[in-house]
């Protein structure tokens, strides 16, 4: 399975217009991400290690009552490079539920999970 990568933030950013990364770390760190139970993920994509994160975006996962988004699903290493795109134009709570019900501890179980969209 290939996946778009981007080396930096502003990669991504310039190729995903409608589903941005914010630039603060405090920001991102605030967002409902999937972390592995703050174990990371291995990634079995493109090689580049261990300790990835998901973030859904724009905006992290919608939590319960909140509406519902349509956008990606990035793997990164808690904010930074590289940018693994697993997913876009998703529902975010849809991304969410798959990824969280799947418990993935790998990037290719996570991409995996989000297959058969509705």
């Amino acid at each position: 399975m290939t996946v778009p990568c981007y080396e930096t933030l502003a990669a991504y950013n310039s190729a995903h217009p409608a589903a941005p990364m914010s630039e603060d770390a405090t920001v991102r760190a605030g967002l409902r991400r999937y972390t592995a139970a703050s174990a990371g993920l291995k990634d079995d994509l493109s090689g580049a290690g261990s300790g990835f994160t998901i973030d859904f975006l724009p905006g992290g996962a919608p939590a319960d009552g909140e509406p519902d988004r349509t956008g990606a699903v990035v793997a990164t290493r808690w904010g930074a490079g590289p940018y693994l795109v697993l997913a876009t134009g998703v529902s975010l709570r849809w991304a969410r539920n798959r990824i969280v019900g799947s418990w993935p501890t790998t990037l290719a179980h996570a991409a995996g999970a989000l297959t058969g969209r509705p």
